[in-house]
């Protein structure tokens, strides 16, 4: 290569190993920052883009493989879609597609690597490090992110082929690869192993396409197709470590989304490994037919690869559903929104007022009752430490946020509409209390996260603390209600109850942290020192869920006294 340097005539073995390393650390930057600054330029309306365009699983697949072309990173399309699981706003058949069509558009990092057109790297490194380091604007240093990565993994890939030219000459390596050859098991194992470390399989398939088009200098090379299959096969396994891990401690749905990835891969895999000497002989013949650069021959056998994984698991849909659901039982009846989330993607031209504020109460309600439920299952969570809780919680918080953004945006645009006064007022009350919807959901989620501290500390919230928290709870706890209700029906003396007990809330407080106060001063807290510490906090929480439901009340008041 024009920019490569010659370690090995510099410094020797050191050089050579220096090479090897320096290049691999290069090329995996290089795919760290190309998929990282393409979802920054994107931003979160990604969540939101797959939201609207997964209604159908061909629709799925489609979009799964470009978000995953444009990504380039399978692993980065699946953490959105199980993302989305958690929270509840994406179905399993609909994550079971994506996934399919995330594993297709992996293939194009591939490709691109199997074009060789490594001689545009430093040009590439160039513009991105002009870019990053003198763009005004954060997004034209993202763009530039994009174009530094790009050259990194080109660079790198070059760098590591100029020292692994050496390590295929040594009299040892022959030898290896024969012996090793004769294992197509061992080879699927490596593959999987390696994808699973460096947790892409465009790292590692960028790796093995170096080190295959490196050995084929040689005619005589043992390194063969037969030889690389497997690894390449493993790698599409090792892949899923990260679905695997984007699930840990998600809904039941979500851990579904991972095994369907696994599976899709390993059916793949078995299916490929069941044909590897068919396969292999058919690429020998489509190969000596078309002079194909060694780097392009890996990226077809991938392509074909999911390819056919892709034929066998799409059209068994909805048999793959049910025989997840085996594999991980459980119960899913809430880890999947019950509304039709389609009336807030329609466009908003020539449509009543009155409806579009109908679609919009009718999604803050689903919200309210998300908020509500998060506090009845934070204080169940309190009271039993129950783990099924603790993920309830985080899963309703997630859910009012991903819903929040749906709505806000819908209300953005149905700002322009020509409401009448009446209308407009009710316009502004749904925006407040969507609001406080979600900053509920926030307050839940970090009681959470106190007392999940203060447990991972080996400390605990003494019996009379936690029996005054409770208190407390369950005061905000009705008044959340009553202020749902009051909103819901326009019950001026329901929210004027609110109000009423807000100053019973306030009392409550005020005698709860006097009463911390005197057990710290006695020495109860000596051993829980970080519970003492924070339990003021957590009740300014709770307090604050009494503020919310409160808000909630004064815009029912206004609403009415405006009248």
């Amino acid at each position: 290569m024009p920019f490569s340097i010659n370690f090995i005539d510099a410094v020797g073995t050191f050089g050579w190993w220096s090479a090897i390393i320096g290049g691999l650390a290069i090329f995996l930057a290089g795919l760290h920052f190309l998929p990282e600054n393409l979802k920054k330029i994107a931003g979160e309306k990604l969540k939101v883009l797959i939201d609207r365009s997964t209604d159908k699983p061909i629709k799925s697949v489609l979009f799964g493989f470009l978000m995953t072309a444009g990504l380039q990173s399978s692993s980065a399309t699946t953490a959105i879609v199980i993302a989305l699981v958690k929270a509840g706003l994406m179905g399993l058949p609909s994550a079971i597609a994506v996934i399919i069509g995330a594993n297709l558009g992996t293939t194009i990092t591939a490709f691109i690597i199997g074009l060789n057109i490594g001689h545009l790297a430093p040009f590439f490194l160039f513009a991105g490090a002009l870019a990053m380091l003198f763009m005004p604007m954060q997004k034209g240093r993202h763009v530039g992110g994009v174009l530094f990565g790009f050259g990194a993994l080109f660079f790198g890939l070059d760098l590591m082929g100029d020292a692994l030219k050496m390590l295929v000459q040594l009299p040892s390596f022959p030898t290896f690869i024969t012996t090793y050859g004769t294992h197509p098991l061992l080879g699927l194992l490596v593959g999987t192993i390696g994808t699973a470390l460096v947790q892409s399989s465009s790292g590692f398939i960028g790796i093995l396409q170096t080190l295959y088009a490196s050995a084929h200098t040689d005619p005589n090379t043992p390194f063969t197709l037969l030889v690389a299959l497997p690894l390449l096969f493993g790698a599409n396994i090792g892949t899923t470590i990260t679905a695997f891990l984007a699930s840990i401690g998600g809904s039941v749905s979500a851990k579904r989304s991972a095994v369907s990835h696994i599976l899709f891969n390993v059916v793949g895999a078995t299916v490929c490994m069941a044909l590897l000497w068919p396969l292999n002989w058919l690429y020998r013949q489509i190969f000596s037919a078309v002079t194909i650069d060694p780097r392009m021959q890996i990226a077809i056998a991938h392509i074909a690869f999911n390819l056919i994984a892709a034929f066998i698991v799409f059209p068994l849909l909805k048999p793959t559903v049910r025989f997840v659901k085996l594999i991980v039982p459980g119960d899913d009846s809430h880890d999947s929104i019950n509304i039709d989330l389609a009336s807030l993607n329609k466009s908003i031209k020539g449509v009543a007022p009155s409806a579009l504020l109908a679609i919009a109460n009718e999604k803050a309600l689903v919200m309210a009752g998300w908020g509500l439920d998060a506090v009845t299952t934070s204080m169940r969570f309190i009271t039993n430490s129950a783990i099924a809780d603790h993920d309830k919680v985080l899963q309703y918080e997630q859910s009012i946020d991903q819903l929040y953004e749906r709505l806000s945006d819908f209300m953005h645009r149905m700002r322009q509409s020509a409401f009448e006064e009446r209308e407009l007022d009710i316009f502004t009350q749904i925006l407040r209390f969507i609001k406080d919807v979600e900053r509920i959901g926030d307050h839940c989620e970090n009681l959470i996260e106190f007392f999940d501290t203060i447990a991972e500390k080996g400390e605990t919230v003494n019996q009379e603390g936690q029996q005054d928290i409770i208190e407390m709870m369950k005061i905000a706890e009705n008044m959340i209600a009553k202020a749902i209700k009051a909103y819901d029906t326009t019950d001026y003396l329901l929210a004027k109850e609110v109000h009423d007990q807000d100053d019973t809330l306030d009392d409550l407080n005020r005698v709860t942290r006097d009463r911390h106060v005197a057990r710290f001063c006695q020495g109860v807290a000596e051993k829980n020192r970080y519970a003492a510490m924070v339990y003021v906090d957590i009740l300014s929480n709770i307090e604050r869920l009494g503020d919310h439901a409160v808000n909630i009340a004064d815009g029912v008041i206004d609403l009415v006294e405006n009248k």
